[in-house]
């Protein structure tokens, strides 16, 4: 017997967000604003959050990362997992597969196992029956002769991958006032989804707006 549902069902279980930006933008500061919720803090930046009262684990190495997500498989605390960052995950994996096969080092082979990996744990995480929000560091790229922004990674078939795993991804960037802005919008130069405007999310949300907050943009596709 089949079960169906609406496709406005599969967005408004749970929150899977990307954000992503330059160093320094804020990109944890507005992921740690969530409540009930644990960030795996890979890039040892986790004071910088919002929500003070967080709780947090340190995340040394590709290893412990993995052994974390198996644990929140069966955890029912939290709602809210932030990863920070995807960046710093991938370049935590690369070390580790180096040592693992060390003369496989830049070898096709080796960002062979570099990209089944990471798909894998970008799975796993998403997976989780949990809201998610992961930061990613923004890299400036030339494609074509245009300077365009993405995610950074370290594999550029994944890094163009990344944002089709999320229901929303916003770019962190400052405006000629000094205010930070969250932009879902993709344009020529920027990438940017939001599956989450029949919840009331828009596609540009300023710091000086209420929903300039993630969990308030939870409570929102929440009907809170």
């Amino acid at each position: 017997m089949i079960k169906p549902i609406k496709p406005k069902d599969l967005i408004a279980k749970n929150l899977k967000a990307l954000l992503f930006g330059k160093s320094g933008i804020g990109k944890t500061y507005l992921a740690g604003s969530v409540k009930n919720a644990l960030v795996l803090d890979l890039e040892k930046g986790s004071a910088s959050v919002k929500n003070k009262d967080i709780d947090v684990v340190p995340i040394n190495d590709a290893g412990e990362f993995r052994k974390v997500l198996e644990y929140l498989k069966e955890d029912t605390q939290y709602e809210t997992i932030v990863i920070d960052s995807l960046t710093r995950y991938g370049e935590m994996l690369f070390v580790a597969l180096s040592k693992m096969y060390p003369d496989k080092k830049d070898s096709m082979k080796l960002w062979g196992d570099f990209d089944t990996v990471s798909r894998q744990r970008l799975e796993d995480i998403l997976q989780l029956n949990k809201n998610i929000i992961v930061t990613c560091l923004e890299e400036d790229i030339v494609d074509g002769g245009t300077l365009k922004k993405f995610p950074m990674y370290k594999a550029n078939k994944f890094k163009m991958m990344i944002p089709s795993y999320f229901d929303f991804v916003g770019h962190l960037v400052v405006d000629s006032e000094g205010h930070r802005i969250l932009i879902s919008e993709p344009t020529e130069d920027s990438i940017g989804k939001n599956r989450l405007k029949d919840f009331g999310i828009p596609n540009v949300i300023k710091d000086t707006e209420e929903l300039y907050d993630m969990q308030k943009i939870i409570n929102k596709i929440k009907g809170e």
